[in-house]
């Protein structure tokens, strides 16, 4: 079902605050504070006209504003009810992404992707047009898994990847109607695996390995994707595979925060959520056993715990 947003049912002067109470309702949470600063009035003639439709589930906003600043600050991220990556394509204007203590110019024609869980500000000066993705965060970390990592990126317009995944979104966005429910779910995929290779287009994924360790853990982790499905993986397997030993094996882990058998569990309910999500999978046992749960019981709670909902609710008939 479509959202339809609109400022013209608002006072003039109550516009810009109405704009961000229908993005913080509708979309995702943020602050309505002024302006950027180089248009710091709240202008009565304030414009902002959008619309929200779900494909599978993913969230599509398309808008169009006039100049305009999105703040997600400290209040938002305690409140906020949603945990998803957000792809946004200005299709016009420019601005000004300021995250993580640093600020990127952005333009038309570019892409910006970003983890939600941050502190960011957006800033529109002269007024734009976009459309964006709101993508569940386990969509994206079961394709990059890097990406937890309070990931931003601009995306230039010209890179090959960014342009093929523009002109899916562009449409998307034309489209009249949407597909029915079940072709969305299947397009859905496809959809995100060409936004994931412009996400490591540009962060470097592709390019060449770095040497030492360093390519030896991306080396490891890439074969271990493939064998997510064996449970009977430890510690002491994996180190025999690669010729090294289990404390060699925990100190190239321990350097990004975690252990080899926990990032081999998240990569276990990740790949099983993007499983269930995009219909590979049939039954929560099913997932279970082909991403190495031996215990569907088990299965279940860590998935809960993980993600806050239950297997069975990403099923469809």
């Amino acid at each position: 079902m479509s959202i339809a947003l609109n400022t013209s049912t608002c006072s003039p002067n109550e516009r810009l605050v109405c704009w961000h109470e229908l993005i913080n309702q509708h979309h995702i949470s943020v602050e309505s504070g002024p302006l950027s600063p180089v248009a710091a009035t709240n202008a009565p003639d304030f414009v902002g006209v959008g619309q929200i439709d779900e494909w599978a589930s993913m969230q599509v906003l398309k808008s169009r504003t006039s100049a305009v600043t999105y703040t997600h600050g400290v209040g938002q991220l305690r409140s906020a009810s949603h945990d998803d990556f957000i792809c946004m394509l200005v299709i016009a204007g420019a601005g000004v992404f300021e995250i993580n203590g640093s600020k990127r110019d952005f333009g038309q024609g570019d892409l910006l992707f970003y983890d939600s869980l941050q502190l960011y500000t957006l800033y529109f000066p002269q007024g734009t047009t976009t459309i964006t993705l709101r993508i569940p965060r386990p969509m994206i970390l079961s394709r990059v898994p890097q990406a937890d990592g309070q990931m931003a990126l601009r995306m230039e317009a010209e890179r090959p990847m960014v342009r093929v995944m523009s002109g899916l979104l562009k449409g998307i966005a034309e489209l009249d109607g949407y597909p029915d429910p079940a072709h969305c779910r299947e397009a859905e995929a496809p959809i995100l695996d060409v936004l994931c290779l412009a996400v490591r287009e540009s962060y470097g994924e592709t390019r060449r390995a770095s040497p030492g360790q360093g390519r030896l853990l991306s080396r490891i982790k890439s074969d271990l994707i493939h064998h997510l499905g064996e449970s009977e993986l430890s510690i002491r397997h994996i180190a025999e595979m690669y010729d090294v030993s289990p404390r060699t094996l925990n100190r190239l882990f321990s350097a990004e925060g975690t252990t080899v058998m926990r990032w081999v569990w998240e990569q276990r309910l990740l790949a099983s959520y993007r499983a269930l999500s995009d219909g590979s999978v049939r039954q929560v046992t099913e997932a279970a056993y082909v991403f190495g749960f031996k215990d569907v019981s088990h299965f279940t709670r860590a998935f809960k715990r993980e993600f806050q909902l239950a297997p069975s609710s990403l099923l469809t008939s």
